[in-house]
């Protein structure tokens, strides 16, 4: 096997100079194996998006046959050694010779020069097999046939809030009957009037449709008696929003995150969170305070006494104060999977440790198929390529931050690289990356997490849980009613009715 550690004149750490060749060579042969699967996909059965590439570029005229030829030349290119030595190391190996389809050096002398008469292979390309590899599968329901449920037609064009709401009951029966615990005492002779599970299922209401404010949903609730009914309130008896933000403060954290869990865990069964490359991002959360006014009495001059400034100035042109969250966002399905609240003033690196360490406790299944970790330069920190490598043994494909040496060309964590940077490989895998940002601004735009009305802590952090909560619900009813491919269609799908 190649000798993959190196180290340069001048002693700085050197590409791939911390990771043991075996390391390397497993990881290779996972992105190697991507690519071939992808480009078998991409050229039988393409995606929406390598479809519209195809068209728009005839020059990507390839077909099954130039499939090895295609996956020997990124085996070759990912590789970074000499062709001699990489040619020795496949026919060493029968992992990679079955991969390659080759068995001799006559073979791979074949391939090279079907290569050669190439005058070009465009890294789209291979971008796109990329792509299709890992979305394999997504919006479709890939179980089994006997655990397929039956498809409901009459939910095919649109379902309405107050079904979606049903299936939800049925769904965290066993944590609303944990909540029945928690309703106050009252007198023997007057039956109780607000249950706690009414309060926690009209939250998930309002943030399934996206309502701002607790007022909006009480309007909403008066004025419809069918979805009053959907969150086991009677018609007529709708509590005061002052009672509607007591009763909602009481529910615990551990329970919303449990339904998370929950939620999480039954999607992983459905095949709908694959969990094969994994998103980080840190995203900020604005708080519900006036920009113009000013709170001398305040610490921080807002009337969230709790909230940090951000770094960035708001839409209205006055400073940002809010929070921040951090999610770990399943690149297929884009539905996040595990969550991290923060003062709005943290940063991206202390938080993502902890983070992936509660990923891979509350999901072992997941941990185990990780494959891929995508970040951006916020990232950029050895601790966190270690624990990617030895406790996850995925393939960090994080960008470099200049600002973590003297010399912006040559970085610490470049030893702890398994594809160079900058580089179109590289780059390949961290175009992963786009996943986690549809995933916040679905959960602030669609959910309206941007604009919801909450001050404080705890408060927000609810907020950020409902709506992650919200996600994962709505997937879960699309694949329940045996419509996958709605799992992300929340605004279009789910009706009023």
């Amino acid at each position: 096997m190649a000798s993959f550690k190196k180290r340069s004149r001048c002693g700085k750490s050197t590409f791939r100079s911390k990771i043991e060749a075996k390391v390397i060579d497993e990881l290779l042969y996972r992105f190697v194996s991507l690519v071939k699967k992808g480009l078998e996909l991409m050229l039988t059965e393409p995606s929406k998006l390598a479809a519209a590439e195809f068209r728009k570029h005839p020059e990507y005229s390839y077909t099954a046959g130039d499939i090895p030829a295609l996956t020997l030349w990124v085996a070759e290119q990912v590789y970074e050694i000499p062709r001699s030595e990489f040619c020795q190391h496949v026919l060493a190996n029968p992992e990679w010779s079955e991969l390659l389809g080759v068995s001799s050096q006559a073979d791979l002398d074949r391939w090279f020069d079907w290569i050669a008469e190439w005058k070009s292979i465009p890294f789209r390309a291979i971008e796109l097999a990329v792509h299709d590899g890992l979305k394999e599968g997504d919006q479709r329901d890939l179980r089994p046939a006997t655990q397929k449920p039956a498809v409901q037609d009459e939910f095919a064009e649109f379902i309405g809030v107050s079904r979606v709401m049903k299936l939800l009951r049925k769904k965290l029966r066993p944590f609303l009957k944990r909540l029945d615990a928690l309703d106050p005492p009252h007198p023997p002779h007057r039956p109780r009037v607000y249950r706690t599970r009414s309060f926690l299922l009209a939250e998930v209401l309002r943030w399934i449709l996206g309502f701002q404010s607790t007022e909006e949903l009480r309007r909403k609730l008066e004025q419809h008696v069918h979805l009053a009914g959907a969150v086991n309130f009677k018609p007529g008896e709708i509590p005061s929003k002052s009672t509607f933000s007591h009763r909602r403060i009481i529910i615990p954290l551990d329970d919303l995150k449990a339904i998370l869990h929950a939620l999480v865990e039954v999607l992983v069964r459905c095949k709908v969170i694959d969990g094969r490359a994994w998103v980080i991002d840190l995203s900020r959360v604005p708080t519900y305070s006036s920009v113009s006014k000013t709170y001398p009495e305040s610490p921080n001059g807002k009337s969230d006494p709790q909230a940090a400034f951000c770094g960035y100035p708001d839409n209205d042109g006055g400073f940002q104060f809010g929070y921040c969250m951090l999610w770990i966002v399943d690149y297929k399905s884009e539905l996040p999977f595990a969550v991290v609240f923060g003062a709005g003033s943290a940063q991206d690196s202390p938080l993502a440790k902890p983070l992936l360490k509660q990923a891979c406790a509350e999901h072992p299944v997941l941990a185990r198929r990780c494959q891929y970790i995508s970040g951006d330069s916020g990232y950029d920190a050895i601790h966190i390529f270690e624990f990617i490598l030895e406790r996850l043994r995925a393939l960090p494909a994080i960008t470099k931050n200049p600002r973590n040496a003297a010399d912006p060309t040559n970085t610490a964590t470049d030893a702890y690289c398994v594809l160079r940077r900058p580089g179109p490989w590289h780059q390949i895998v961290h175009n992963c990356h786009t996943a986690v940002d549809h995933s916040h601004s679905w959960a602030k735009l669609t959910f309206n997490l941007k604009y919801h009305k909450h001050r404080g802590w705890d408060a927000v952090e609810r907020c950020v849980l409902f709506a992650a909560i919200a996600m994962l619900g709505v997937a879960w009813v699309a694949v329940k009613t045996g419509h996958p491919e709605k799992i992300r269609s929340a605004r279009t799908w789910i009706s009023f009715n």
